[in-house]
């Protein structure tokens, strides 16, 4: 016997129709995992994908008489028009599954063995699942310290999301403490004796998770729910004895934690695998993050011009223009951000609107490509120089005209949110 398989008693038709719903329905929504974790699935993963993108479209045009084709698949987003009808069609065949299943099926007493396979599949799902997020956030590279383009956008221009981004990225500490809930939470799913806290530690976190999802407009609620469904189903299993010990004060039996039997061949062969897996998916996880946060992180290389610049003289085909604060098209400053191997370029005009560039250094010849990103036939070819710490001089042309610009390095360390820092003693509120 095991922790999910606490006594043989028949189930009673509600709690078989339920189960065969939800087993139909996890299976349907993890697939292709755990392959998918197996070296050299990309053909089934990429194929299966093609499946989906065939289907639901079809689905969405056919079935719902969506008002609009769907052409926009998961890039980012898992909350797209695509999601939500693919969320319908697993609903769909999961309830069909659980027909065809109830009328072959009605007689059996109960489904113990298949629950305990789902509870595993699950368990390990949703570990890995978290130590992906959860490392994400001890290395701190889900969510970065606000760069300086976000320290230099009004406050009141940012999206829900994006002020939840700067929120989390403002502090290391909290990443590790969340991150950590994350991380802990999923080991203790796998193995038997801890699943139950596992559970109730990620129902909790998870939970905060979807809330900020909801609450702040991130594009992952679908994603985030199906989660917490799966925290709270592993920890129904257990519903009884907690419901024993929180909430009427009785006693709960403990648990026979014996697994099925099997040959001490084959309980050993488990135990290689499964440290072997977990190592695996650990080394995968930390190395990754190491990696990551060092081409990406708050710590990462930055670009040699990378810094906030105040323009003092802005000319265009020879003629200089006076700083008008309605100007559309002279510049006010250049924000020089992202990373070494990355580096972006944000210009904020006299009107004070902002517009992101790609931006192309090459800091060997001095020189630089400009563009917009929804513009690239019209280029700036740029020449820069650097007549001391604080000074850039960028000069160039297009295809229409040429710029001069010559601007002040600007200090970064101005805003209060990057020199605030923490305090254990206030003697007055610093809420601004």
């Amino acid at each position: 016997m095991s922790q999910f398989i606490p006594h043989p008693l028949p189930w009673n038709p509600a709690q078989k129709l339920v189960f065969r719903f939800f087993f139909a329905y996890f299976l349907l929504y993890v697939f292709p995992f755990p392959l998918s974790n197996v070296p050299g699935s990309y053909f089934l993963t990429s194929s299966y994908n093609d499946v989906w993108h065939t289907l639901v479209p079809w689905v969405g045009r056919t079935i719902l008489h969506l008002p609009n084709e769907i052409t926009v698949f998961p890039n980012g987003s898992g909350d797209t028009t695509f999601n939500y009808v693919q969320l319908f069609c697993l609903v769909v065949l999961a309830f069909a599954a659980t027909l065809v299943w109830s009328v072959l099926d009605r007689n059996r007493p109960n489904y113990h063995t298949l629950l305990y396979g789902l509870l595993v599949l699950l368990r390990y799902y949703l570990a890995i699942t978290m130590f992906t997020y959860g490392f994400a956030k001890v290395f701190k590279t889900q969510f970065p310290f606000p760069g300086i383009t976000r320290l230099m956008e009004p406050y009141g221009y940012s999206s829900p999301m994006g002020l939840a981004w700067t929120f989390m990225g403002y502090s290391t500490v909290y990443n590790w403490f969340t991150g950590l809930g994350e991380v802990i939470g999923g080991a203790l799913l796998l193995f038997r004796k801890t699943t139950a806290l596992g559970a109730i530690i990620l129902v909790a976190v998870i939970g905060n998770i979807v809330a900020i999802n909801f609450c702040f407009d991130v594009p992952v609620k679908l994603y985030s729910s199906n989660l917490l469904l799966m925290a709270l189903f592993i920890l129904t299993t257990d519903g009884r004895r907690l419901m024993n010990v929180l909430w009427l004060n009785r006693p709960a039996p403990a648990l026979d934690l014996t697994p099925f039997r099997t040959s001490r061949r084959w309980r050993i062969g488990r135990i290689i695998f499964k440290t072997l897996a977990i190592s695996f998916v650990l080394y995968g996880q930390t190395y990754g993050g190491f990696i990551t946060a060092k081409q990406y992180g708050d710590h990462a290389p930055k670009h040699p011009l990378y810094g906030l610049y105040q323009v003092e003289t802005f000319a265009r085909n020879g003629d200089t223009l006076a700083p008008m604060l309605t100007d559309t098209t002279r510049w006010r400053q250049v924000m020089v951000g992202g990373y070494k191997s990355y580096p972006t370029l944000t210009i904020r005009y006299m009107n004070d609107s902002l517009r992101n560039y790609a931006f192309e250094p090459d800091t060997a010849k001095l020189q630089a490509i400009l563009y917009a990103r929804s513009d690239t036939a019209h280029k700036y070819r740029l020449t820069y120089q650097q007549p001391d710490t604080n000074s850039l001089i960028l000069a160039g042309s297009n295809q229409i005209d040429s710029i001069y610009i010559r601007l002040k390095k600007q200090d970064i360390r101005q805003f209060l949110l990057v020199n605030r820092g923490f305090h254990w003693i206030n003697e007055y509120p610093m809420n601004r």
